[in-house]
């Protein structure tokens, strides 16, 4: 299945992400808006516990958010939690996660939730697109 990357969908799915990244202050942030979605945030603060990798969130349309630090090569992602609340949270829900996570705090669960399967008629796209009126900063 295919996504319009100009639909509804796909703009409220960059609605979405660009209201999180300002929660965060991320410095940057990309977005797949194909079938299945994702996404990366990138994250200025490194943990205390890996301060020689750097930090990011991954957003997927399967499992919702994730923390997540460069493998030692930098070419691999290692996941360390899910937030597992909604694959679509409220993004104060998701600045909680990472200030928990910086906390030194082991926030959300270690293993996928699957709250979705990407290209099911389930009203995802729906969801996606009641983003794409909102105003940067407030999804």
């Amino acid at each position: 299945m295919e996504r319009d990357g100009l639909g509804p969908a796909a703009r409220g799915l960059r609605q979405y992400l660009l209201a999180v990244a300002a929660k965060l202050d991320a410095p940057a942030w990309f977005c797949e808006v194909d079938v299945p979605a994702g996404a990366y945030v990138a994250l200025e603060q490194r943990l205390a516990r890996f301060p020689d990798h750097e930090t990011a969130l991954l957003w997927d349309e399967r499992d919702g958010w994730a923390a997540a630090v460069e493998s030692a090569t930098g070419d691999d992602l290692i996941v360390l939690a899910y937030l597992g609340q909604d694959v679509l949270p409220p993004p104060e829900a998701v600045e909680t996660f990472v200030k928990d996570l910086y906390r030194e705090g082991y926030p959300g669960r270690p293993d996928p939730p699957d709250f979705r399967r990407p290209g099911t008629p389930d009203g995802f796209d729906d969801r996606l697109a009641a983003h794409a009126g909102d105003p940067v900063g407030r999804a």
